[in-house]
């Protein structure tokens, strides 16, 4: 193991923790130490037999003698279960990565990190980064490149998009923890109380890709600065998430509202290229640690 890479446990099998060590298996900043899940019998710990040293099949217990070679922990499991995670983590000083809604650590998006002071670098090792969801990592750039050119803010609506093959059990069950989370943040970005979150998970066959639309109601736009800030945005974006496109620019619904769209393709890693909302949750977790990390000075 070359200990100037990063060195972090995955846990959870499902298709977010498969589809992130497919892509932290070919990134040469990482080594994945361990992949962890709850059943010996697990397709995800299957697939990785010869590829990663340690699959565990007991839960976060069987990381007990780990601990002092990992880095940190992507936990890709669910909303309740990080809550149970997340002390232990924290309790032998490691960093978490939270792909669930749970909603235990501060929201991150990382093109944000510089752009604005509710979005920052967390200080020590035991730091914990919720990656929001798949919703608010798309819809972020744009609730911001919007919320700035606005004179005021009255509601702010985000709603997205996904194939239904791509949302697993895990996503199923946090509907209403999706919801939550992606408010919150509509919240925490923008100062605007009357928000509203919306999850299509479209069964349409072809599968389509993911669309966030972000609608929003208030007075005094400057579109032309909208447009260049989100352009802007969704350029750096690409830096990490290769498929993240504008598709819809700014534009005037009527005098009170605004609207824009961004579609995500994914880089099938695991899942097809219509998976983009596992894709930009992934490529965010990826480029949070490395942030993070480098910010450690590690």
């Amino acid at each position: 193991m070359n200990n100037s890479r990063i060195r972090v446990a995955i846990i959870g099998t499902g298709n977010i923790g498969t589809d992130l060590a497919e892509r932290l298996l070919k990134d040469e900043l990482f080594d994945v130490v361990a992949l962890v899940g709850r059943r010996f019998n697990s397709p995800g710990l299957n697939r990785f037999s010869g590829r990663i040293a340690n699959l565990l099949s007991t839960g976060i217990s069987d990381l007990s003698n780990l601990w002092p070679v990992i880095d940190g922990v992507f936990d890709a499991t669910s909303a309740s279960a990080h809550l149970e995670h997340w002390p232990v983590i924290k309790g032998h000083g490691k960093w978490a990565i939270d792909l669930t809604p749970s909603r235990a650590g501060e929201p991150f998006v990382p093109v944000l990190e510089g752009r604005t002071t509710k979005m920052n670098l967390q200080t020590g090792s035991s730091a914990n980064y919720s990656m929001v969801t798949c919703g608010g990592q798309s819809s972020a750039p744009i609730i911001y490149g919007l919320a700035q050119h606005a004179s005021s803010i009255d509601e702010i609506e985000v709603s997205s998009s996904i194939a239904s093959l791509s949302a697993g059990p895990a996503t199923r069950d946090n509907l209403d923890e999706y919801i939550d989370a992606t408010e919150n943040m509509t919240r925490l970005l923008t100062g605007c109380n009357t928000v509203k979150s919306i999850l299509v998970l479209n069964p349409a066959n072809p599968p389509v890709m993911m669309r966030t639309t972000v609608t929003l109601r208030g007075e005094g736009f400057d579109l032309a600065s909208m447009r260049s800030t989100c352009e802007e945005l969704v350029r750096d974006v690409r830096g990490y998430v290769p498929g993240y496109d504008l598709v819809v620019n700014p534009h005037q619904i009527r005098s009170n509202e605004v609207s824009a769209t961004v579609k995500v393709e994914g880089a099938a890693y695991y899942l097809p290229k219509y998976a983009g909302n596992l894709d930009i949750i992934n490529a965010a977790a990826v480029e949070t640690a490395r942030k993070h990390q480098l910010a450690l000075g590690k």
